[in-house]
């Protein structure tokens, strides 16, 4: 019993330190913590021209964190790198950019997801995924 009150404190100072950080660093993003999840709100423009893009955060200080697009809607593609259980975004691989429990949010998945707009928007000129990828197969991941 005293381990796992400890686990859930260490849980809750890591969410705590987070949403610090990212407050500190991205003045836009609305953060709170519920039911021991972190949860960001935000929105993000990569040009004038393009739609504006809202996102959700979800992290729970254990597992990699979960980005999502609340709006527009964009459906699961194998092409433009999202996950088919529930269209969130796929921003790293071990290969690459690389996320960790040491990693922050501030200082890469939000930078990601914003990145991961940008190719989005160049994608929707292209047809082609611009950034460097681990190629997609259905949703799972294979190596090149």
């Amino acid at each position: 019993m005293k381990h796992q009150k400890l686990h859930k404190i260490s849980i809750m100072a890591i969410l705590g330190l987070e949403k610090s950080f990212i407050e500190r660093n991205y003045t836009f993003l609305n953060c709170k913590i519920e039911n021991g999840i972190l949860y960001c709100y935000g929105s993000y423009q990569p040009c004038e021209f393009s739609v504006k893009y809202d996102y959700r955060i979800k992290y729970n200080g254990l597992s990699k964190p979960n980005v999502q697009i609340r709006s527009p809607k964009i459906g699961y593609d194998d092409n433009i790198h999202m996950y088919p259980n529930d269209n969130s975004l796929c921003l790293f691989h071990s290969s690459d950019l690389v996320w960790s429990s040491k990693s922050h949010l501030f200082d890469t998945i939000i930078p990601w997801t914003h990145e991961w707009f940008v190719f989005y928007e160049i994608y929707k000129i292209t047809g082609k995924w611009e950034h460097p990828f681990v190629p997609h197969i259905n949703g799972e991941k294979k190596d090149v």
